[in-house]
């Protein structure tokens, strides 16, 4: 558990110097314990060192899906029932998403109908709308999915 830990705490400072890192995994690697936040101590050091830990530790989204994956894994039953009905609750949220999208598509269609029967403004008019749905239903989606993973993470 404590390599894992060191592991952790490498990945963490993958914006120190190569040397930096090694003398910080040093100096804790005998003070790493099984219930030490290994984010906690990523901070501290990059505090030490003048750095803003939080512009630096900015989650990508392969991080969250990992994360929503790997908490699901290692809960109990009940919490697991709780989890899905969450994530029934995330997947509804993405389909009511999509209905304004497309009445404003169709009341779109409408006035192009009436100023020209031109059809490749209507391809441009419905892959605008495509296009605007795709950004926001993903970008909701991994919102959900990071409060997910914030409301569950805390659970044991």
């Amino acid at each position: 558990m404590k390599e894992e830990k060191l592991k952790k705490l490498e990945k963490e400072l993958r914006f120190l110097l190569a040397e930096e890192r090694k003398k910080e995994l040093d100096t804790y690697s005998a003070s790493i314990q099984d219930n030490t936040n290994v984010k906690d101590i990523a901070k501290e050091i990059y505090t030490k060192r003048g750095i803003d830990y939080q512009k630096i530790n900015k989650e990508d989204i392969m991080d969250t899906l990992v994360e929503f994956g790997s908490i699901f894994k290692n809960k109990d039953s009940n919490t697991k029932k709780k989890m899905i009905v969450d994530i029934i609750y995330m997947v509804l949220i993405v389909i009511l998403i999509k209905v304004p999208f497309d009445l404003i598509r169709d009341v779109g269609y409408d006035y192009i109908d009436v100023l020209t029967p031109n059809s490749i403004l209507y391809v441009l008019w419905r892959l605008l709308f495509l296009v605007l749905y795709t950004i926001v239903m993903v970008s909701t989606l991994i919102l959900l999915i990071r409060n997910f993973n914030k409301k569950y993470k805390a659970i044991e």
